[in-house]
C-alpha cells in the first residue's frame, strides 16, 4: 500500500488529536478487536483515523477523504499513513 504524503504539521495535528481525544483515549481502555473511526478537518483535506489492532498492537491508521460525486465524503483507502503506539 502506497503512503499518504503529508505535511509535517498534518502528520503533528493528527499525531496530537489521536493522542488528546477523549473518546479515543477512553476508548482503549475497553479495546476489542472491531475497528473505531474518527473524522479530522484539517484546513481543506479530511481525514478517517481507523483506530485497530494490528497483531496486538493498537494503531491508528490514517486515509483521506474525498467528496464523491453525490457530495458524500468517501474514504480513499488505497493510501495510508501509520501511527503505531
Amino acid at each position: 500500500m502506497d503512503e499518504l504524503k503529508l505535511t509535517d504539521f498534518e502528520k503533528g495535528y493528527l499525531t496530537a488529536f489521536y493522542h488528546t481525544e477523549e473518546d479515543i483515549q477512553n476508548d482503549h481502555s475497553e479495546r476489542d478487536e472491531s475497528n473505531l473511526w474518527y473524522g479530522v478537518g484539517i484546513g481543506k483535506r479530511v481525514f478517517d483515523l481507523c483506530i485497530c489492532k494490528d497483531e496486538g498492537e493498537i494503531v491508528c491508521v490514517v486515509y483521506e477523504c474525498f467528496l464523491d460525486d453525490d457530495g458524500q465524503w468517501q474514504t480513499d483507502t488505497s493510501k495510508q499513513w501509520m501511527e503505531l503506539n
